[in-house]
């Protein structure tokens, strides 16, 4: 077997039963070979209802790293939505890499495919031989499904080749789950139909049928047979034990790993082992410590039940937070203490926005059909007893490192972080068993909720940050308007006071020859053009304001001669343009200034005024009207 392999590995329901055991056998395998490396891609979902939950939970395989490995199973019984199958199939084909389908038949690449038609056939076979059976109904998943359609040809092969015509009336619809499989118990029973035997195209409806007739007072197998397909636990621990069918899962990974890597050539078919036993008449199948059973599942549920207690308290501690970065800090906590070596909680690098430019942008990976963005931020990675965060790396490498990582852990496990269909970004750990992933389901879906609540509450400061600046300034030049300048200006009077304090007044000359020879585009230019040189001077100094139209303030605490400078600088600024912007006219604009010791008793609308004057004294003196908004002359 050639070593160092990473072998990535995509199934749905990351806690169902099925899924579990083929991983641990993946494990198993691996850990025996000693140089397989394992990437498990999975949603937490196994249903496909269509929603926008799923497409949040699905674009998880979006992440699969082509280029990071050297084949790839999709768990294909697991697949809800069965052309995730052939999308990944196709993918895997693109990027040259192997790919084999366990359970699932496609033609998008090798499988491995359970001949299940003929295992309900040598139920339904072993019903009517044995146990003299010929009333039998049958609770099929799915019509239209390939695999639910071969296991009901075979109950319908059987019952031909028994002498017995099969009744469409006596054939059920169940969905591979529970709620279907006792509807459709009660509606028989309703309507008088007589039935001596029930078969299942898997243990779910089977279990969900068996407690149905109990309810109706049907004795089981003495008044009905009945029979399911999975092995699952729960059959195995019921009274009467559940007649079934066993799959090998340890068959199943290694015939795997013998069609990755060419040991074995096209499609393997495999056959399940019949498990009869009390629930179809015939004895006990196998032993099972039912008091260890319950004593595990009370244990079980106690802890789900602290833990998601710890789930809705990590959700009010966020909302409790002043602002993103303590919110962030409180789930950074919380990660820490996950029972795991390694883990890393990653979201879209432009989840948190920071910026108030940023609130009116689309954004990659949220609520967008992109999902993720390029690059992903480390919000807490948890190492044994340290941790970190901050750290960015590209999307496609899914975790930093990761060469280095994939070697040193053996085995990850990637999972989404969702709001609906709005991918947030994603979660990896290091993995050594399946156990308890209910655990893990409920602990993302806390950390999404927890993240969305922290990008909100960021978004409704930031928008709040943005009416307030929209209140404050003026929408043309971004400066100050008036009321931002006096609300500003009472700020600047409560700090320290310097020597003087310092009033510019500014007006623009020529803006209505400006208008009217080149427009009010040219005129609205020229005045952005004023606005961002009184901006490039008045720096941490001064707080400088449109008052209006063509006037313009500056006002700041300063050491003595700073008002002058200012007024200096910026008519050399005007100058500097002039020479060089080849407009067809040229800037001009006038200043007043008010410079003093500024007292408590100061009255800073009179200084206003007062540098009002001066500025329109300037601006009477000039006699160079060719500054005032008039063509050049050549």
């Amino acid at each position: 077997m050639p070593g160092n392999k990473i072998i990535g590995v995509c199934y749905c329901g990351v806690a169902a039963e099925y899924q579990e055991e083929i991983c641990n056998e993946l494990l198993a395998y691996a850990n025996k070979d000693g140089g397989i490396r394992i990437v498990f891609f999975t949603s937490f979902t196994n249903s496909a209802t269509g929603t926008s939950q799923d497409i949040g939970e699905f674009r998880v395989f979006d992440l699969i790293n082509w280029d990071k490995l050297d084949a790839v199973m999709i768990l294909g019984q697991s697949m809800p939505d069965r052309s995730l199958i052939g999308k990944i199939a196709s993918d895997a084909k693109e990027h040259n890499v192997p790919c084999v389908c366990i359970d699932w038949q496609t033609d998008a690449c090798p499988c491995i495919k359970y001949h299940c038609g003929d295992t309900v056939y040598k139920i339904t076979d072993h019903l009517i031989k044995e146990h003299g059976c010929r009333k039998l109904n049958y609770i099929t998943a799915l019509r239209g499904d390939s695999v639910s359609d071969e296991r009901e040809n075979g109950f319908i092969r059987a019952l031909r080749d028994n002498g017995i015509e099969p009744d469409e009336n006596r054939i059920a619809t169940g969905w591979w789950w529970t709620e279907a499989p006792a509807e459709a118990i009660d509606k028989w029973i309703a309507e008088g139909m007589e039935f001596d035997a029930l078969v299942c195209a898997n243990d779910v409806m089977a279990i969900s049928a068996m407690r149905a007739l109990a309810r109706h007072g049907k004795r089981i197998p003495e008044d009905v047979k009945v029979t399911g397909i999975d092995f699952l636990t729960e059959g195995q621990i019921i009274t009467p034990q559940l007649a079934t069918a066993d799959f090998d899962r340890s068959i199943d990974v290694k015939v795997a790993f013998d069609m990755l890597f060419g040991k074995i050539e096209g499609n393997v078919t495999l056959e399940p082992d019949l498990s009869l036993s009390e629930s179809c008449g015939c004895p006990k199948a196998h032993k099972i410590n039912i008091n260890e059973s319950v004593r595990s599942l009370t244990e079980f549920n106690d802890r789900l039940y602290m833990f998601n207690q710890k789930n809705y308290s990590l959700e009010s501690r966020i909302i409790e937070q002043p602002d993103w970065k303590s919110a962030l800090e409180i789930i950074q906590k919380d990660t820490s203490e996950a029972w795991v070596k390694k883990l890393w909680m990653c979201v879209n690098s432009d989840f948190i926005r920071t910026k108030l430019d940023d609130i009116e942008k689309p954004q990659v990976g949220y609520s967008t059909p992109d999902g993720y963005s390029k690059m992903q931020r480390i919000i807490a990675f948890k190492d044994m007893d340290k941790m970190s965060a901050g750290r960015q790396f590209p999307t496609a490498e899914l975790i930093p490192d990761f060469d280095k990582e994939i070697e040193e852990c053996k085995f990850l496990l990637v999972f989404p972080l969702h709001i609906n269909d709005s991918s947030i970004g994603y979660g990896v750990r290091e993995i050594s068993e399946f156990s308890e992933s209910e655990r893990w389901y409920l602990y993302s879906r806390s950390v999404s909720n927890a993240l969305m609540i922290v990008r909100q509450e960021n978004d409704l400061t930031l928008s709040n940050r943005m009416l307030e600046e929209m209140y404050n300034r003026d929408s043309m030049t971004r400066l100050y308007n008036r009321r931002g300048f006096f609300k500003n200006l009472a700020k600047l009077l409560e700090k320290p006071k310097k020597e003087h304090f310092v009033v510019i007044s500014i007006d623009m000359d020529g803006l209505k020859e400006i208008n009217d020879n080149y427009g009010h585009l040219e005129g609205d230019h020229a005045i952005i053009t004023i606005a961002g040189i009184i901006s490039q001077l008045c720096g941490r100094d001064f707080i400088c304001a449109r008052f209006g139209g063509d006037e313009f303030t500056a006002a700041g605490f300063a050491e003595n001669g700073k008002g002058a400078e200012f007024e200096l600088d910026f008519q050399k600024k005007i100058e500097r343009w002039n020479d060089v912007s080849n407009k067809p006219y040229k800037l001009s604009a006038s200043t007043g200034r008010i410079e003093k010791e500024y007292g408590e008793d100061d009255d800073f609308d009179t200084m206003i005024m007062l540098a009002d004057e001066i500025m329109y004294r300037n601006k009477a003196g000039k006699k160079n009207t060719s500054f005032r908004g008039q063509p050049r002359k050549n």
